[in-house]
């Protein structure tokens, strides 16, 4: 049946179906994560390892959510193309066989474009973030981290850094829909540097300029490859445009 001749009824039974797939998914990786999530908690430690600090609780039940919670966040990352497919594969419900190559390489884009950005802000952002947060405090303070307040910030700083990540790539898709244009992102170019010159320097505001640079580097490098596909997406759309007439007059010029 197609999309537009489901009921409601049938659009529930199908986001039900989308929804047990995504639990089903995210519980197995959990459930294999869990057994091992002390390899990866030793990953996570490593960005603090030179300050020579332990993570600490101050419930009884602390220490076992926290193992829980770094194996479910774990397996978010991991299950994420499946999650991203789920839900393109529900907005999409009835589409083509071409319709879900389409959809097959969006979520590939995506799943990569996001990855990627966890992988940057974890190795390149994060540590530089901690270290001025920890030596900061440590002026006027003694730093005892808690164990969970920890792997969450971990978790929202790299899942931000991702999610930076896809908006080029959002920006191309509202470009095809004909919502924004190349001229509006160049007209916002400064304030885009501008802004994430604040950002850059709200994360990172005790590096030298080097990584200063390295680090926001690859979101303005993707903004400008974003107007540029943006404008030859535009170049093409006007040249299918103009091909019926320019044909015309051609023939006319002929007969004459």
């Amino acid at each position: 049946m197609a999309a537009n001749e489901m009921s409601v009824v049938d659009h529930l039974h199908e986001l039900r179906k989308r929804i047990i797939i995504c639990l089903i998914s995210i519980s197995v990786a959990a459930f294999f994560i869990y057994d091992r999530v002390s390899y990866l908690i030793n990953i996570l430690m490593k960005p603090i390892v030179k300050f020579n600090l332990s993570l600490v609780y101050f419930k009884l039940t602390e220490g076992f959510v926290t193992r829980i919670e770094v194996s479910i966040i774990t397996a978010l990352i991991i299950t994420s193309p499946i999650i991203i497919y789920e839900i393109l594969a529900f907005v999409g419900v009835g589409s083509t066989t071409k319709e879900k190559k389409f959809l097959y390489k969006i979520v590939f884009i995506i799943s990569s474009l996001f990855i990627m950005g966890m992988v940057f802000g974890y190795t390149m952002i994060l540590p530089h973030s901690l270290s001025f947060l920890i030596l900061y405090g440590s002026t006027y303070l003694k730093p005892v981290l808690n164990g969970s307040t920890y792997f969450n910030f971990i978790g929202i700083f790299c899942l931000y850094t991702g999610i930076m990540f896809l908006i080029p790539y959002v920006l191309v898709i509202l470009g095809k829909l004909s919502l924004i244009n190349s001229k509006i992102l160049r007209k916002k170019q400064i304030p885009v540097i501008l802004g994430v010159i604040v950002v850059e320097g709200v994360l990172l505001p005790s590096v030298d300029l080097l990584t200063f640079v390295v680090a926001a580097a690859p979101v303005l490098l993707m903004y400008e490859v974003s107007i540029w596909v943006i404008y030859l997406n535009e170049l093409r759309k006007r040249r299918r445009e103009n091909v019926p007439s320019n044909s015309r007059k051609g023939f006319k010029f002929r007969r004459k």
